[in-house]
């Protein structure tokens, strides 16, 4: 048994950063860091500061005015931002993901789709992801929302729910199914568009800061030249895998820089307190549980970036890491709920309000009953879909 000095806790390294959290952080660039933040802003105005601190051009290749930042450089960027601004992360984290969806779009097609990103880039536009739909879906690629075929495009009604950046957004990324046909369209749309409107806030127990309302849609007008993708409904191509790849990334990078941010919590108490013994394991196992997920993550996203997956491959591991990214935050928060103790349950605590803005990760598409019928469907060499009553 050591002695008294010898059980005390090791003190942060030279530059400051605690020993678990240069753990957690090693293999994550470091490209981005947040800007300083105007002191007192709050919700959209503070995720306003963030896209002018050079966020909303970060996956934007260079040649078109951005940062030029890949799938796990975005993805780290975006853990950062969890572990210091839950709310602002989950917003941003959709104007990422839908900007990273049309980044590789651009890359595989090398179309008109450079205008939309240099635009996004030179005027730090943020981009809302209008996909969720009222009362959800077994089906997440099915909308409800209907395109009718015009002149000049298309004009579209629907209700989109819950939907992040309602009110900062410059553009809309939203999906609706063509009238008469088997037709999905995917479009970017100015939030200013007469017809759409911003209703209501979204009653969420957390993120309450994460600007998150229902988008109403009547008789939009879209340029047909604003439609970047078309293809048949409920079928899963090039596209809708990339979406998922990214989206499945960049989510799971958010919620491992929540969940980092309460291990922060937990750490500092027993540290200050000295209190030790059983706490330590129970401190090891949930550092444990988030060096495999962050690695997991990391190791998808460079498999991505260099191409060493793709297809029904890359959409099996994509919806693993969404589904384990759930299982492993129940994990960690049940490990650190004897260590926090009461702090998880008071007002006005760090730690209680990290593991409620934690529990949103099991809200976020597909479904965990989803994702292993995926897997298992690729095991067995069946056909993928994201309908379970096929």
């Amino acid at each position: 048994m050591g002695t008294a000095a010898e059980n005390t806790a090791r003190p942060p390294d030279d530059d400051g950063v605690p020993p678990h959290r240069a753990l957690l952080d090693a293999g994550w660039s470091t490209a981005w860091t947040p800007p300083r933040l105007r002191e007192g802003v709050t919700g959209a105005e503070r995720i306003k500061d963030l896209a002018a601190g050079g966020y909303a051009a970060l996956p934007i290749p260079e040649e078109l005015g951005g940062a030029g930042a890949n799938l796990a450089e975005t993805a780290a960027a975006q853990r950062t931002l969890g572990r210091l601004d839950p709310s602002a992360a989950v917003a941003l984290n959709m104007h990422a993901f839908t900007v990273g969806l049309m980044v590789d779009y651009f890359g595989r097609h090398r179309d008109t789709t450079w205008m939309l990103l240099e635009g996004i880039a030179r005027s730090g536009a943020l981009v809302a992801s209008a996909f969720a739909e009222p009362g959800g879906s077994p089906n997440f690629m099915t909308s409800r929302s209907e395109a009718v075929r015009t002149e000049k495009g298309y004009r579209v009604s629907g209700v989109k729910y819950p939907c992040s950046l309602a009110t900062t957004a410059t553009l809309v990324c939203l999906t609706a199914r063509v009238t008469g046909t088997d037709e999905t369209i995917l479009a970017l749309i100015p939030s200013s568009s007469p017809g759409l409107d911003s209703e209501g806030e979204w009653p969420s127990l957390g993120m309450r800061e994460s600007d998150t309302a229902r988008l109403v849609l009547r008789d939009v007008e879209v340029d047909d030249r604003l439609v970047f993708h078309r293809g048949p409904a409920d079928v899963i191509d090039e596209n809708v895998t990339s979406g998922m790849a990214w989206f499945s990334v960049l989510l799971t990078a958010t919620y491992h820089g929540v969940l980092s941010g309460l291990l922060d919590t937990a750490y500092h108490g027993v540290n200050v307190s000295r209190r030790f013994g059983p706490r330590t394991a129970l401190l090891g196992r949930a550092t444990r549980e988030l060096l495999t997920l962050g690695g997991a993550c990391r190791q998808l996203a460079a498999d991505i970036d260099n191409g060493a997956l793709d297809g029904a491959a890359a959409m099996a591991a994509a919806v693993g890491l969404r589904a384990t990214l759930s299982d492993t935050r129940d994990r960690v928060v049940s490990l650190l709920t004897p260590v926090v103790g009461s702090r998880l349950y008071g007002r006005g605590q760090q730690a209680a309000g990290l593991a409620l803005d934690s529990l949103a990760a099991h809200h976020h598409p597909p479904s965990l009953l989803v994702c292993d019928e995926v897997v298992g469907s690729f095991g067995t060499g069946r056909e993928i879909t994201f309908d379970p009553a096929d």
